[in-house]
């Protein structure tokens, strides 16, 4: 994490409001991407991203390391997503389709790419398409992965490994 962005998380713990939009510019698409996936539609993402950040603006405070900022927050994001899932009676690990388009940024000659990424995810279980998703948009490491779903860092990893390897196959 580069040295201006751990400064304006620290700005942010001690309640500059500033240095916290600067940081949430930074995190706000990859945000905004794992929400369409997990909400499955736009406006229902938004709002759990709203949510989500400004949760982490009242609680920034309690936020006892900078560098770990990212995690934090994408772990709220994650459990806003479950608790507006559950609210609306639909389960929080059913990956949503309708809307993938949002997932990977592609131009148009890689649409078709964008295709075939589209589908293999869907092979894949929920939890680990989150993985996936979370590891190529958020550049997650499976360390930090392992904190945002309450699991060994080995089990992320090989996770991780037999969805990439199924992935592979698929697109061989």
């Amino acid at each position: 994490m580069e040295n201006e962005t751990l400064l304006n998380i620290q700005k942010a713990i001690d309640g500059d409001s500033n240095a916290f939009s600067k940081v949430y510019a930074k995190y706000s698409d990859d945000l905004f991407r794992y929400a369409v996936y997990m909400m499955g539609n736009i406006q229902d993402a938004e709002d759990a991203v709203q949510e989500a950040v400004l949760s982490a603006w009242r609680n920034i405070s309690t936020l006892k390391e900078p560098k770990t900022f990212k995690v934090w927050v994408f772990k709220i994001l994650s459990n806003r997503c479950k608790t507006n899932l559950m609210k609306r009676n639909k389960h929080p690990d059913i990956l949503p389709v309708d809307e993938y388009e949002f997932l990977v940024e592609t131009s148009d000659e890689n649409a078709f790419i964008s295709v075939e990424l589209k589908e293999c995810l869907k092979t894949l279980t929920p939890p680990d398409a989150q993985i996936i998703l979370l590891s190529v948009i958020g550049g997650f490491k499976s360390s930090e992965l392992a904190e945002i779903f309450n699991m060994e860092a080995s089990t992320v990893r090989s996770r991780q490994k037999r969805a990439l390897e199924k992935m592979k196959t698929l697109l061989s």
